[in-house]
């Protein structure tokens, strides 16, 4: 009759929740919750409110967004643009081969991908912005190594 008795790690535990970031103050600082509504309307033909969460920071007293979020808008803008050059690229080498005019049009579609690939502004600042305090965080450590 000896059972043995066997503990599951809970998931909850295991993950760490991700902290707003403040591109201006270039840390996770403390914040204060603000909340917001959009209208949004239902499939009866009425309408509703829906309310979201905005982190301010205490300190600048601007709004903060999440690096994860900033991320994958990035990465899928990029994606997107990505995938739509080569679909042109191919296009335009399948069907109308190499010629001075093909090219020319190449180079605009180029040029449109790459504008698409800048849409997202802010995310990119910060993102930027984040990478580049987890960079001096790093040099700082490595100092004080030394």
């Amino acid at each position: 009759m000896d059972e043995e008795v066997e503990d599951l790690p809970t998931s909850d535990s295991s993950k760490a929740k991700e902290e707003p970031w403040c591109s201006a103050c270039h840390a996770n600082t403390d914040y204060r919750r603000k909340w917001g509504t959009v209208t949004r309307g239902d499939l009866n033909g009425g309408a509703y409110s829906e309310i979201y969460e905005i982190p301010h920071c205490i300190a600048c007293q601007r709004p903060m967004s999440m690096v994860s979020n900033s991320r994958r808008l990035v990465y899928a803008v990029n994606t997107v643009a990505v995938l739509t050059w080569a679909a042109g690229f191919l296009c335009v080498i399948c069907l109308f081969g190499i010629g001075t005019k093909s090219l020319l049009g190449l180079l605009g579609h180029t040029s449109l991908c790459w504008l698409i690939s800048r849409l997202p502004k802010e995310s990119r600042k910060n993102l930027l912005s984040w990478k580049r305090a987890k960079r001096d965080a790093a040099l700082q450590d490595l100092l004080k190594q030394l």
